[in-house]
């Protein structure tokens, strides 16, 4: 769901783009649309949490005679190794498609120090060293590097202070200097470690509240959420407070009733599967590359399809094509371990 909405939020996120590109938005007036697609910016906050859920979930599960700080810094180094080792893979394959496409001296420089920008890009780090990148949409590789090593840091806090937390760490940004991105979401990420640890989740589905008064609240919920959030005040104030309990109420909303769609929940495991590739490689296909061809269909809803469509076919190809290589590599080190014997 979250990267559903992180496509729909890009593709319709201002009136001049959908006027200017001619974008038939119908049935929906003008005005609500770009409030819901505006809504869609609620995706970070979703990987966040869910990021920051995960994690601390799996810390739970590992604490065994207490908690080995040690063993969770070095499972954090391994998750951060991976995240990089996929990222790369999916920079390269981009730049051997599309190479031509790119003017590298212009953008990275020439010489030694543009191969230096170019790998710190190809691992990544771009954000976290504020170096040239390829694509703006790869700030979020930053903030996935913090939580994979900040959760394991404040876990303790969290295991101890609980819910009680959250309201000193509302004051936090008065006191810490934090990047821009950090303090964007390090509410969201708190309240994701606190929500598993506290088990908000669970207790939520098993509320003892009949299917169809559920049903109704969560819906008056989410418009309100929708209402709310996309006020201007409060989305220029107050939105990293706010995204917070919405990434919880929304993660609930969808694990208690769309997941249980028949045939909709096998579609949404898919999508998340991919769903990293996708984040990372749709900006190139909706405004860079190939623009004018995802807007030529005009229609919003076909737009979308479009966009989603091109999006998890690149990345189910790359994941096929990275599957292939580590059974050839698996194959040739079985062959030469053989040999050794």
């Amino acid at each position: 769901m979250a990267i559903l909405l992180m496509l729909f939020y890009h593709l319709f996120e201002s009136q001049e783009l959908i006027v200017s590109l001619n974008v038939d938005h119908r049935p929906f007036p003008q005005e609500l649309f770009l409030m819901l697609s505006g809504y869609g910016n609620i995706c970070v906050a979703l990987f966040v949490f869910l990021s920051a859920y995960g994690i601390t979930k799996g810390l739970m599960a590992d604490e065994t005679d207490g908690y080995d700080f040690a063993r969770s810094l070095q499972k954090a180094g391994i998750r951060c190794l991976k995240l990089i080792g996929s990222f790369a893979v999916m920079y390269v394959s981009v730049n051997v498609l599309w190479f031509s496409h790119f003017d590298y001296v212009k953008l990275y420089g020439g010489g030694w120090q543009g191969g230096m920008f170019a790998m710190l890009d190809m691992l990544g780090l771009a954000e976290v060293f504020d170096t040239p990148t390829l694509n703006m949409t790869w700030w979020y590789m930053e903030l996935a590097i913090v939580i994979i090593f900040l959760i394991p840091l404040i876990y303790p806090v969290v295991k101890r202070a609980g819910k009680y937390l959250i309201v000193p760490a509302l004051l936090l940004p008065s006191v810490l200097q934090m990047g821009e991105n950090t303090e964007r979401y390090y509410l969201v990420m708190l309240l994701g470690a606190v929500a598993a640890e506290e088990k908000w989740l669970e207790k939520l589905f098993a509320l003892k509240l009949k299917k169809g008064w559920k049903l109704v609240i969560s819906l008056v919920l989410l418009a309100a959420s929708v209402l709310v959030r996309q006020n201007f005040m409060v989305h220029t104030y107050f939105l990293w407070i706010l995204d917070a309990p919405v990434a919880l109420f929304l993660c609930w909303f969808v694990g208690e009733f769309v997941a249980c769609i028949p045939g909709l929940s096998h579609v949404l495991v898919f999508l998340g599967r991919y769903s990293m590739n996708m984040f990372f490689v749709h900006t190139f296909f909706y405004m860079s590359l190939f623009r004018g061809f995802i807007y030529s269909f005009r229609y919003a809803g076909v737009i979308f399809l479009v966009l989603t469509g091109v999006s998890l076919l690149y990345s189910v190809v790359l994941e096929l094509i990275k599957s292939g290589g580590k059974y050839i590599w698996n194959k040739c080190c079985r062959r030469e371990g053989a040999v050794y014997e």
